[in-house]
């Protein structure tokens, strides 16, 4: 028998990066409120540095429960400061970073302790990207 490749570099910071024990590829089974759709989609590089996060939900969250302490992004450096709003019918939330992202290096993205209008708590969703080089700003006007 074989041995098993030895995991990439990057492998091995993403799973530094995320909790142990956090379920986050999980499918909605219709009763656990869960995000249903996260961009950057999970993997995802060469993201522009000044790109947000952006959130949709099974369920409606409880606006009071979204916050920069509970939609979280995360470098090498621990959490990147940034803001956080969500949308009228509480489906959406966009996570906008308070500075350029660092090119290059892997970003978490942590969803944990939301709560949606009943008062059910959303699934942990931890999904990772790189950003590239250039930031939206970067690109000429047309």
């Amino acid at each position: 028998m074989s041995e098993p490749p030895a995991a990439a570099p990057a492998e091995g910071v993403a799973r530094a990066l995320r909790v142990p024990g956090t379920s986050w590829r999980d499918r909605p089974d219709g009763l656990t409120p869960c995000v249903l759709r996260i961009d950057p989609p999970d993997g995802a590089r060469g993201v522009f540095r000044d790109a947000p996060v952006v959130a949709s939900f099974s369920r409606p969250a409880d606006p009071r429960t979204v916050s920069p302490d509970t939609f979280l992004v995360l470098d090498g450096d621990g959490t990147v400061p940034g803001g956080v709003w969500t949308s009228l019918d509480g489906r959406v939330a966009v996570w906008t970073p308070a500075r350029l992202l660092a090119a290059g290096a892997l970003h978490c993205v942590r969803l944990a302790g939301l709560r949606d209008r009943q008062g059910r708590a959303l699934s942990v969703h931890e999904s990772v990207f790189v950003p590239g080089d250039l930031a939206l700003g970067d690109l000429p006007p047309e």
